[in-house]
């Protein structure tokens, strides 16, 4: 039921930010009040050092065969808190894996504590597209990534996530692609 609700919360809202950004307006972000509150003992238990690593790649294919990586972007490892699930819910429709087109990704949350951000390890993908976060906890995690380019003064592109779980040293390969 839950992620019926979300599936449909992003399919509004990216129906609803497409039309406008298609006809010229201004996008809004959509508004969503979450259940949950930030947990923040809880993330900061998962973002301790650990023995783990979590590595792999993000790629998008174009409609013409190209493929674009997430070369000099942003990777994201969020701890999967009750609140991270929600939010990733609303934005991806589910808590596994997705996809979403950049215009999809207009949300804004409430409550948006920052300590929320602040738990959370960052890298960036190198020139080939590969990622690699070292001295992971034994938990469950989100990684998160955008990939963008602009074709004739459009953006496109869009978000990736999967969730990951790593336990005892263990070392996790992720490929984020539609």
């Amino acid at each position: 039921m839950a992620e019926s609700k979300g599936k449909c919360l992003r399919v509004l809202a990216a129906a609803a930010t497409a039309t406008m950004v298609l006809s010229g307006c201004a996008v809004a972000p959509y508004q969503v009040t979450l259940q949950h509150q930030f947990d923040a003992q809880q993330a900061q238990r998962l973002m301790q050092p650990g023995v783990n690593i979590v590595e792999g790649s993000a790629l998008i294919r174009q409609q013409g065969g190209g493929v674009v990586t997430c070369a000099g972007q942003g990777v994201s490892l969020i701890p999967r808190t009750d609140y991270a699930a929600e939010r990733t819910l609303y934005l991806w429709g589910n808590v596994t894996r997705g996809y979403s087109h950049v215009y999809a990704m207009n949300m804004q949350f409430t409550p948006d504590p920052p300590a929320y951000g602040q738990h959370v390890a960052r890298t960036i993908c190198d020139a080939q597209g590969n990622f690699r976060f070292s001295n992971v906890a034994d938990g469950e995690f989100f990684v998160v990534t955008v990939i963008s380019w602009v074709v004739a003064g459009r953006v496109q592109g869009g978000g990736l996530f999967q969730a990951v779980s790593v336990s005892g040293g263990e070392v996790q390969q992720v490929v984020l692609s539609p």
